[in-house]
């Protein structure tokens, strides 16, 4: 996991810097902009800004967001843990859903859920370091117990003979008292910024609903199905390899 999320960076981070103008350093972190995969820089809309401003807020001042400061404990009091958790919430926020808080990729069909890997492979590309499943987790559990994100676990039976299961990406939502306690995203002219790029978003025809269970629960069977079949198919071929006649070795 540290080499893929190294190398992600690395290379876009250098397609970018190639892209970029002589002499201009690429920065990322909480600015409003992503590093795409492809070495792309992004720039996010304006509203970002000043929501990735306000996260960046809580690494000097813990009482930024008051449930984090209340619920966290002696943790929220050391500066490298709310540095992680700021930098967590930068990472799921360009993510999101605004109006909704959801968390996911905006399609014509509706909002797909990510992984927790991605949002990792995300982290790494913003901030060009490695972030641990475990730290991750754990700055997870500081917004969960803040109440500040919620979960939905996805988990379908892929098999009912042999009782298969198999998950997708949860549902995630960052919720109203979250929203609440960011501030900005409350404030008239930045709620007009927020309106107009939804604006923009539908016009190009994105749906902002959650997928249905149902449309995730056919992809999921979908590919637990193609995985068998190559199984299959794999377990066939050794049959035949297995069965091919040896050469005769000759002495001369």
């Amino acid at each position: 996991m540290i080499v893929i999320q190294f190398e992600l960076h690395y290379n876009a981070l250098k397609k970018a810097n190639e892209l970029a103008a002589p002499g201009k350093k690429i920065e990322i972190g909480f600015k409003a902009r992503r590093l795409r995969r492809d070495g792309k820089i992004e720039n996010l809309p304006h509203e970002y800004g000043f929501i990735l401003k306000a996260c960046e807020e809580f690494i000097d001042n813990p009482k930024r967001f008051p449930s984090l400061y209340a619920w966290g404990g002696e943790a929220i009091r050391n500066i490298l843990c709310r540095t992680l958790i700021a930098k967590v919430l930068a990472t799921l926020l360009p993510n999101c859903d605004l109006f909704g808080g959801r968390i996911g990729e905006p399609t014509e069909a509706g909002i797909k859920t990510i992984s927790y890997d991605q949002l990792q492979e995300d982290y790494a590309l913003r901030f060009g370091e490695y972030i641990s499943p475990k730290s991750f987790a754990k700055a997870i559990r500081y917004l969960k117990r803040a109440g500040f994100l919620s979960s939905e676990r996805i988990n379908v039976n892929v098999d009912l003979v042999e009782g298969q299961i198999r998950s997708a990406p949860a549902y995630k939502m960052l919720t109203e008292r979250f929203f609440n306690e960011l501030k900005v995203v409350r404030y008239p002219k930045i709620v007009d910024l927020i309106m107009a790029t939804r604006k923009r978003q539908q016009a190009k025809g994105l749906n902002f609903s959650w997928l249905s269970f149902r449309e995730i629960a056919s992809r999921v069977q979908q590919i637990y199905n193609a995985t068998s079949l190559n199984t299959i198919s794999d377990h066939m071929a050794t049959l035949f390899t297995a069965h091919q006649s040896k050469p005769n070795l000759s002495p001369h």
